[in-house]
């Protein structure tokens, strides 16, 4: 397989159409009952906003690398100017994205406290975009298509992707070989005829075959006469747990998931299908396709929080199957962020870690065990030079890295080139940030910053004589007798 392929996403431009929804969650906490009526009194504390729908698959393409053109439509309200707003910011290309003030934007409100969710209040109407922006599209087309190299359709069963709309994309990219893939929801598949691949999960195949399905066989014998009977090239039935089913031809293909433990299942099917969108657009084969999606499936629900990934990420995850683990600066911020909202006490300690030893393992299992998540900041080889001299690290910054990622005790690691880790702490803004107990009594110079936003400064216990300086000395002590 081509990994170094996987870098010309840089290069991919994904058209995206579907069902565009606004994700309002309200966040509170919850101490008594309503003396009105049996119902828990939420005290609210923040709100916050994202995108849903064919906007979540826009971020996940966005954070994969590859650029993005939208074509939709939204209402002129509130919800509606979130989404267009956003996606200015995010860079999407919104040349053909139209607001229309007959049209009241999907919004979906979630009322949660702790990791509880109590009420989900839904703001929509199901119903077909406006004639005015089909013919609009249909006017359009050929700018539309120029220079996207893959679409996808992620359809919420909303409305907008009916069968007069899917028709239209899909028998024009046809025509210039450009592939779609289709996320597709309810029972009536005829909108998706003449996709390149459609990603039902197996309720959706349920749901879209109509008979029961109760063996590998019924897979086999149902997918061959779904995709026949729709012109798909392909058929990808996704099954959570048990990774992905391709059905090609007469034939059906498994790829087992490669999670090592489910962690949260959110964004999974966001993520596989922009995954399978940017390797169509980068030629890659289907078996290659399968296998790499997987990929992203796995990292994702292997971590809290995040329903999206990197390509830094999958490409680890691809060379290295626990290097998932390394996220660069700007992720780790947005992991560390929804950590925070599902109530994660995020822990963080940074060091060299030069030549690993059982002190180090010591210091993250006392750490782990102060919160949920360990967020463990490594210093680069030219910080560990800048702090320890030239003789300094011993084991290069790739080999370090390594060797953390594959403690189970860790959840996160990240590169710091800075000496200090006070703009890493005021970037993620820990809940506890863990130095040794030789720290005590001397000039911490990341305390004012933890200070500063609530954080708590802990103090763990360093196992006598075991560090990476006395291990060095040693070794030279042996070999001098030598």
């Amino acid at each position: 397989m081509d990994i170094e392929k996987l870098e010309e996403v840089k290069d991919v431009k994904i058209l995206v159409f579907g069902d565009y929804i606004v994700d309002k969650y309200i966040f509170g906490s919850v101490k008594r009952i309503s003396p009105e009526a049996p119902v828990p009194v939420i005290n609210y504390e923040k709100s916050q906003v994202k995108l849903g729908g064919a906007g979540n698959v826009i971020n996940n393409l966005i954070s994969l690398g590859a650029k993005v053109r939208a074509i939709g439509c939204t209402g002129y309200d509130e919800a509606g100017n979130f989404i267009y707003n956003t996606f200015l910011d995010k860079g999407v290309d919104t040349t053909f994205f139209k607001q229309y003030p007959e049209i009241k934007t999907i919004q979906k409100i979630r009322v949660v406290s702790k990791t509880h969710q109590f009420m989900r209040i839904d703001e929509e109407e199901v119903k077909s975009l406006p004639d005015l922006y089909y013919l609009y599209l249909k006017e359009n087309i050929e700018n539309i298509l120029e220079g996207i190299n893959a679409i996808i359709i992620s359809d919420y069963a909303k409305g907008s992707v009916n069968k007069e709309y899917a028709s239209l994309i899909i028998e024009n990219a046809k025509k210039k070989n450009i592939p779609v893939i289709v996320d597709p929801k309810g029972n009536d598949y005829s909108k998706y005829r003449g996709a390149t691949l459609c990603t039902p999960n197996m309720k959706e195949f349920r749901e879209a075959v109509k008979v029961q399905i109760k063996s590998e066989e019924d897979i086999l014998k149902e997918g061959v006469k779904l995709a026949k009977a729709l012109n798909l090239k392909y058929l990808i039935v996704t099954r959570s747990e048990k990774g992905l089913s391709l059905i090609e031809n007469d034939s059906k293909r498994d790829f087992p998931a490669q999670a090592k433990e489910v962690i949260d299942v959110s964004g999974a099917g966001d993520t596989v299908i922009s995954t399978i969108g940017i390797l169509q657009a980068l030629n890659f084969d289907i078996d290659e396709t399968c296998v790499l999606a997987n990929l992203a499936a796995s990292v994702v629900i292997s971590k809290f929080g995040t329903s999206t990934l990197t390509m830094d990420e999958l490409i680890s995850k691809q060379l290295d199957d626990t290097n998932f683990k390394l996220l660069d600066v700007s992720t780790i911020k947005n992991v560390a962020d929804e950590l925070k909202q599902k109530d994660k006490r995020i822990v963080f300690t940074n060091g060299c870690f030069d030549l690993l030893h059982a002190g180090h393992i010591s210091s993250f299992e006392q750490a782990k065990k102060m919160g949920d998540i360990l967020i463990v900041a490594v210093n680069s080889d030219k910080s560990v030079k800048d702090n320890k001299g030239d003789l300094r690290p011993i084991i290069s910054e790739k080999d370090r890295i390594k060797m953390l990622c594959s403690l189970e005790v860790i959840d996160y690691v990240v590169l710091m080139d800075d000496k200090t880790p006070e703009r890493l702490i005021s970037l993620i803004q820990p809940d506890i940030c863990v130095k040794g107990d030789d720290w005590k009594g001397k000039e911490i110079p990341e305390k004012k910053i933890i200070d500063s936003y609530g954080g708590e400064l802990k103090f763990i216990e360093l196992k006598k004589n075991l560090s990476t300086t006395k291990i060095i000395e040693r070794i030279l002590k042996v070999y001098e007798k030598k």
